[in-house]
């Protein structure tokens, strides 16, 4: 029915506007991947009411809830995972010199078990957090996005800013200084003037887990939540068929994903002169502390013909035991997934920097498969 009602709702507004484009729905994978230079994957196992589960069932546990790291990456995993190594599996049997560009959450672990277990070798995750920061650096300076690039290292959401330039040189301590006067929402400004790195949301969240934890416990509506309510209204504007143009309530999710990032990645890779970009891809001694083939989020220089790393920093020591951390934890979690292991899968959530106890991870397991009798996780 959501296919319906959208795909009649994007002929409408490429009519409306009389451009070129010939837009055709299917429930088949297969005839939607057949000959296609570039793949976009967005799907959300279980919809909203899924991602409404990861970001308020932790909290019951005293464990921070988001989609992205965590528990509610771990739950998150376990809905999507499997679900994301059959189409990958389709893909790299009907397509497989497309580009894939993934944008399904938890990122590093959807690009490494693609990767690793469905052998995809063009695929490309993106986040947004580069290109928020960028705009936001851009404001602070007061000069054109086009002239700013920033070397971001990390893996998906867990990371940190290293190097910011400006026409090619070096501005992090001028941008450190304003961004500190400027008392920028969700960034420590300690953190910044001992470490010069500025850190994602989620590395923000790691160094304050108990004050995000006792927020997200008075929270009475989450962002899930609004986001539900979102897209019933959305839908329900789509269906009338006198709307061709997008309308308001969809701008009210920020929806920066497709202009700024998807739009320029698809563009670059269609261009002869390269580009940068910030994207998740499979590690190929890029960084030499991560293993071959794993998930990492840095800067590259793209074009039609190459995906080239462009990393101009080293990795900070103070994020390095993080991050490796962190990556085991991924890499357990994909192993449970592949062996159906409940021991795996109890390691991963473990060692999981965002959970900070090995009786609340078996807690919070062990009531998890009860609920949802998950029988394969063993």
């Amino acid at each position: 029915d959501k296919l319906n009602i959208v795909s009649s709702f994007c002929k409408r507004m490429v009519d409306n506007v009389g451009y070129p484009l010939q837009i055709k729905e299917t429930t088949s994978i297969e005839t939607g991947i057949e000959g296609a230079q570039i793949i976009l994957v967005h799907i959300r196992v279980g919809g909203f009411l899924a991602r409404i589960e990861y970001e308020k069932s932790p909290v019951n546990y005293d464990l921070i809830g988001d989609e992205s790291f965590g528990a509610g990456s771990f739950l998150n995993a376990i809905y999507t995972l499997p679900v994301m190594l059959e189409i990958g599996r389709k893909i790299a049997s009907v397509n497989p010199t497309a580009y894939v560009i993934n944008m399904t959450n938890p990122m590093g672990l959807v690009v490494e078990t693609l990767t690793r277990f469905a052998g995809l070798k063009n695929i490309i995750g993106i986040s947004e957090t580069a290109t928020s920061y960028k705009r936001l650096f851009s404001q602070i300076l007061n000069v054109s996005e086009r002239n700013v690039s920033i070397q971001y290292i990390g893996l998906y959401h867990l990371g940190a800013v290293c190097d910011v330039c400006l026409r090619g040189k070096s501005i992090m301590v001028e941008l450190i200084e304003k961004l500190e006067k400027e008392k920028v929402p969700n960034i420590n400004n300690e953190f910044l003037s001992i470490f010069n790195i500025i850190p994602s949301r989620a590395l923000n969240i790691f160094l304050s887990k108990s004050d995000y934890l006792k927020e997200q416990k008075k929270k009475t509506v989450f962002r899930s939540e609004i986001l539900y309510e979102h897209e019933a209204k959305i839908l329900n504007i789509y269906k009338d068929k006198n709307i061709t143009t997008i309308p308001d309530v969809v701008y009210e999710r920020n929806p920066s994903w497709y202009d700024e990032i998807i739009i320029p990645l698809i563009c670059s890779l269609q261009k002869q002169r390269s580009e940068e970009h910030i994207i998740c891809i499979p590690n190929k001694d890029y960084l030499a502390e991560f293993p071959f083939d794993t998930a990492v989020e840095i800067p590259c220089e793209i074009n039609k013909k190459e995906i080239r790393p462009s990393i101009k920093t080293k990795l900070p020591e103070i994020l390095r035991g993080l991050l490796l951390t962190a990556k085991e934890s991924d890499r357990l979690m994909i192993e449970a997934i592949i062996n159906k292991s409940y021991n795996y899968a109890l390691k991963s959530l473990a060692m999981n920097p965002f959970v900070d106890s090995f009786t609340k991870a078996k807690l919070f397991l062990d009531e998890f498969i009860q609920k949802k009798k998950i029988e394969w996780l063993k």
